[in-house]
């Protein structure tokens, strides 16, 4: 795929509904796409301080210390998104893994560039809000930090 192609991808997905075009350009063209080669355990191609979008394949987090059958506890497949807070909440945790199937690619986008992008238009904030309401296992943290951002900035 190449960046059209990602464009309207990103276009399509409910993250981007009532969003303007420009917005989603600025947000594409101020990421950055990560391909992963093949199936592995990996932290190293995420970074705190980023909201992820799943371009294609899947990404995995497990908790080693559940049983074997019920260790995934997020899973984010093509079409997905997924913030990782200002202290990388998930990696706090030794127990915390990630894997990604085989051929995942993913778009980062520095969480300063997003919040910034979000000012600018009131649904991406919006849908951004939901997402993080259907998420609360990793986001509850962010979502604590974007309000409170969002009050000292109203004041």
């Amino acid at each position: 795929m190449d960046r059209f192609d990602y464009l309207i991808f990103l276009k399509n997905l409910p993250m981007f509904l009532g969003v303007p075009l420009p917005i989603i350009k600025r947000l594409l063209k101020n990421g950055k796409v990560i391909d992963i080669a093949s199936s592995r355990h990996t932290r190293s191609f995420l970074h705190s301080q980023s909201v992820y979008f799943v371009l294609k394949g899947e990404v995995l987090f497990a908790d080693k210390r559940l049983p074997e059958d019920s260790r995934i506890i997020a899973e984010w497949e093509k079409g997905d998104v997924f913030p990782i807070d200002q202290k990388g909440e998930p990696f706090l945790s030794p127990f915390i893994s990630v894997k990604t199937a085989a051929d995942t690619t993913v778009l980062e986008i520095p969480f300063t560039i997003f919040k910034k992008m979000m000012t600018y238009n009131q649904q991406l904030q919006m849908n951004f809000l939901k997402l993080l309401q259907q998420n609360l296992f990793f986001s509850y943290q962010l979502f604590l930090r974007y309000l409170h951002s969002s009050q000292e900035n109203a004041e």
